[in-house]
């Protein structure tokens, strides 16, 4: 009979093994795998959120949804939405990208990222953008691609 001791060792190096492999995978360098909201590339999402917003995640896109008592957020990790934020909630709506975060309180906007940039597309209301550290006023019919850099002039 082999000793609890002499099987724990082996046990744990297969651990370890697994373990590595794991981490090492494609799957996990992959943030948007474990996304709160994804689709797959034939699929589209519209969600209605805890506040009343409604999201419309476009076909291969990911969202990570975070809401507690000071603001609402949304973080666009892949692809692109379209949002209607509810008004009648009074904490900012926070949407981000790693190329920046709009604030809103009332927008219909839609926004798309991509590794080099992002684009906003409000359609109606106002928002606040943050890249890089500049600070824009957005209104309605406005359009802004955005990247770590900053914004671009906006357009009409």
């Amino acid at each position: 009979m082999i000793s609890k001791q002499r099987l724990a060792l082996p046990l744990a190096i297969l651990a370890l093994i697994g373990a590595a492999a794991l981490l090492g995978s494609p799957w996990m360098n992959q943030p948007f795998e474990l996304a709160d909201l994804r689709t797959s590339n034939d699929q589209q999402l519209t969600r209605q959120l805890e506040d009343g917003s409604l999201l419309h995640l476009a076909a291969d896109s990911a969202v990570d949804v975070e809401f507690d008592p000071v603001q609402r957020r949304v973080t666009l990790l892949q692809g692109s939405l379209s949002l209607h934020v509810s008004a009648t909630d009074s904490r900012p709506f926070m949407l981000v990208t790693e190329h920046g975060t709009l604030a809103t309180q009332d927008a219909n906007l839609k926004l798309e990222r991509d590794a080099k940039r992002s684009h906003i597309t409000l359609l109606n209301g106002s928002a606040e953008l943050d890249s890089a550290g500049q600070r824009l006023h957005l209104n309605a019919g406005q359009q802004l691609r955005f990247d770590q850099a900053g914004p671009e002039h906006p357009h009409n």
